[in-house]
């Protein structure tokens, strides 16, 4: 259930993204495309490595569910650093718009988020509990 979440999830976080490349293409000439691309690259390799443990852990019996979320934790700030380090890297390389990269992370961070929470509140996709 939760790799089929993360797989709808980085499909519209990945459509977005192309979104992203067109209309920075449009907006900011030959360097958008490309800030786009890694803008949109940077939240789905985040976010895809953050539900690495729970897709791993399963149904989360016999305390799986707990190791996941604690390997999650520790991750977490590694992931935020070799972001910041991917993005000083690249705002330092010329052909690169930070403000495109900075603009697509948030808005493919949305359509992440707002993916997992939509799908997460339809019955359909919602968690039972065996009793």
């Amino acid at each position: 259930m939760l790799a089929h979440r993360n797989r709808t999830a980085a499909l519209a976080t990945a459509l977005a993204g192309l979104v992203a490349v067109l209309v920075a293409w449009v907006a900011v000439g030959a360097h958008g495309p490309l800030s786009a691309l890694l803008g949109a690259a940077l939240v789905l390799v985040f976010f895809g490595a953050g539900s690495l443990p729970f897709v791993v852990a399963g149904d989360g019996r016999g305390g799986r569910s707990a190791l996941a979320f604690l390997v999650l934790l520790m991750t977490y700030v590694l992931r935020i650093l070799l972001g910041v380090a991917v993005y000083a890297v690249a705002s330092e390389a010329e052909g690169v718009d930070t403000t495109v990269v900075g603009l697509t992370v948030i808005g493919c961070a949305l359509v992440w988020t707002n993916t997992q929470v939509v799908l997460g509140l339809s019955r359909r996709h919602r968690p039972t509990l065996d009793v």
